[in-house]
């Protein structure tokens, strides 16, 4: 099983908040999360480049409790094999990367509100410095076809009133990175 996921920019999440209430999905209440994303070494190719294999490694802080998370990129940015796990001391789980020589390279600080809407999560993000994104992931088998996914998941995000011209294919890492070095 693996992550595929669809990234939209959003004008107004109000809008979408209510369309999924109508649709009789609760909203979960603000998670306020802060990720600090890191790559081996020196490398910052995984954010000027999307290629498959890429790892990305991040420590996401959210309320009062922290997580692990590796993803590793297959044919796309936003379709990955992910891993995570609840960590108890994130400074300890920081020593380890850099021990591994992993280096910490981009900080995710966002709003985030959660739904489920039939097999799929949605989250409402408020992301700083980037503004407002609707994302809708699900989990795949192993030999699902990322396109035909992420198409399936571009028309549930359409039927909620939001428009495929305005779809993300960056991760909010690889936005903040290129914003923050002007790529």
């Amino acid at each position: 099983m693996w992550e595929i996921e669809v990234k939209v920019r959003a004008k107004n999440l109000e809008d979408i908040a209510q369309k999924l209430s109508e649709a009789g999905c609760a909203l979960s209440a603000p998670l306020h999360q802060y990720d600090t994303i890191y790559s081996y070494g020196e490398s910052t190719s995984e954010w000027e480049t999307s290629k498959e294999g890429h790892i990305v490694m991040r420590i996401r802080r959210e309320n009062d409790r922290a997580e692990f998370n590796l993803k590793q990129q297959r044919s796309n940015e936003l379709d990955n094999l992910e891993y995570e796990t609840e960590v108890n001391d994130p400074q300890a789980m920081q020593k380890i990367l850099l021990t591994l020589g992993y280096r910490p390279q981009v900080e995710v600080k966002k709003v985030r509100r959660k739904t489920k809407y039939g097999e799929y999560e949605i989250c409402l993000d408020e992301v700083e410095r980037l503004g407002a994104f609707v994302e809708i992931e699900k989990l795949a088998e192993d030999d699902a076809d990322p396109k035909e996914a992420q198409e399936e998941l571009m028309k549930t995000l359409e039927s909620l009133g939001l428009k495929r011209e305005d779809q993300e294919m960056r991760g909010y890492d690889t936005q903040i990175f290129q914003l923050e070095h002007r790529i």
